[in-house]
C-alpha cells in the first residue's frame, strides 16, 4: 500500500490526513514525480486510503457511511461521464481462494445496467478476469481486450492487496489512479493495468486481505528491540528471515471470509450508489 510505503520511509507527512466519522481516517497521497515514485516504489498517481476501526463493520449505518466516502472518491476520480457509455468494473484475483476473492465477490454484487435509452442510470458492465493460472491468459490482456471491445468511459479495477500491518487487514480501502499489477502483492509481478494500457480513465480499488509475514515479523522485531533500547542489526535480521524461509510467506486471518464479504459489500454498495445517481 502506498501509505505504508510512505510511513516506512518516514514520509507520512506527505499524505494529507482527515479524520472522518465513525473513527474512519482518510489519507490522500499524491505521488507527483518520478523521483518520489522511485523512492516509494509506487507509480505516479493519487492514492486515497480509508483506514477503519473494526467496529465500523458492526454497524450498518457506519458501513453505509464508509461506502459513501468511497463512492465520493471514485466519483472524483472518474468525473462526469455519459450515462449511455458504460463504466466497466473488473474483478481481479482468484475467486477460488478466499483471501484473493475480493474482485469476484465485489463484481457479484454490482448492479449491471444495459443501456436502453433510459438516462436515469449509468450503463454498467462487470466481469471477473480470473488469474493466469486458471485462464492461461494474463489479466492485463483480458482487461485490454474487453475494454477495446466495449469502449467504456472508465474502468474500475478491484483486487485484494497485501499489507505489512495486521491492523490494516480487511480494515483499509485504497483507491488509486495509478492502476494495479495483479499478483504483485504475493511476489508474482505481472503486467500493469492502468490508463496507459486501457486508454481510458482507470481507477483501482484494493483492500489488504493478506499479510506479508516477512515484513510483519521484521517490523515487529524492530519495534520491540527499539522499545527496550536495543540496537537492531538490520542486515542480520533480514538474512535470518531468508534463512528461516519466511520471505515469501503470505498469511490470512482466521476470519478472512467475513472480512472479504464485508469489504466486497462496502465496495459494491459504493459503486452501485454512484452509478444509480
Amino acid at each position: 500500500m502506498a501509505i505504508e510505503a510512505a510511513e516506512s520511509m518516514g514520509l507520512k507527512e506527505l499524505a494529507e490526513q482527515q479524520d472522518l466519522s465513525y473513527g474512519i481516517v482518510q489519507h490522500r497521497l499524491n505521488i507527483k514525480n518520478a523521483e518520489l515514485a522511485k523512492r516509494l516504489g509506487r507509480e505516479r498517481g493519487i492514492y486515497v486510503t480509508f483506514d477503519c476501526p473494526r467496529a465500523v463493520f458492526d454497524s450498518a449505518r457506519a458501513c453505509r457511511t464508509l461506502s459513501g466516502y468511497i463512492g465520493k472518491a471514485v466519483s472524483g476520480f472518474i468525473g462526469n461521464v455519459r450515462r449511455s457509455v458504460p463504466v466497466l468494473v473488473i474483478g481481479l484475483g482468484n475467486g477460488g481462494i478466499v483471501a484473493d476473492a475480493l474482485g469476484k465477490r465485489t463484481v457479484d454484487g454490482i448492479n449491471v445496467v444495459t443501456y436502453n435509452g433510459d438516462l436515469n442510470r449509468q450503463c454498467v458492465c462487470a466481469f471477473s478476469a480470473g488469474v493466469l493460472g486458471t485462464t492461461g491468459i494474463p489479466s492485463a490482456d483480458i482487461a485490454s481486450a474487453i475494454t477495446q471491445k466495449i469502449n467504456p468511459s472508465a474502468v474500475v479495477l478491484i483486487d485484494s492487496l497485501a499489507t505489512s500491518s495486521a491492523t490494516r487487514v480487511g480494515c483499509s480501502f485504497q483507491l488509486s489512479t495509478a492502476g494495479i499489477i495483479p499478483g504483485s502483492g504475493v511476489g508474482q509481478d505481472k503486467e500493469r493495468i492502468d490508463k496507459s494500457v486501457l486508454k481510458v480513465p482507470t481507477i483501482a480499488i484494493g483492500v489488504p486481505l493478506m499479510l506479508s509475514l516477512r515484513t510483519a515479523v521484521y517490523g515487529f522485531v524492530k519495534d520491540y528491540l527499539s522499545s527496550v533500547n536495543c540496537d537492531v542489526d538490520e542486515y542480520r535480521l533480514r538474512a535470518l528471515l531468508v534463512e528461516k524461509k519466511l520471505s515469501n510467506l503470505i498469511v490470512a486471518p482466521k476470519d478472512i471470509d467475513f472480512l472479504v464479504e464485508n469489504s466486497a459489500l462496502v465496495i459494491s454498495d459504493a459503486l452501485n450508489e454512484i452509478f444509480a445517481k
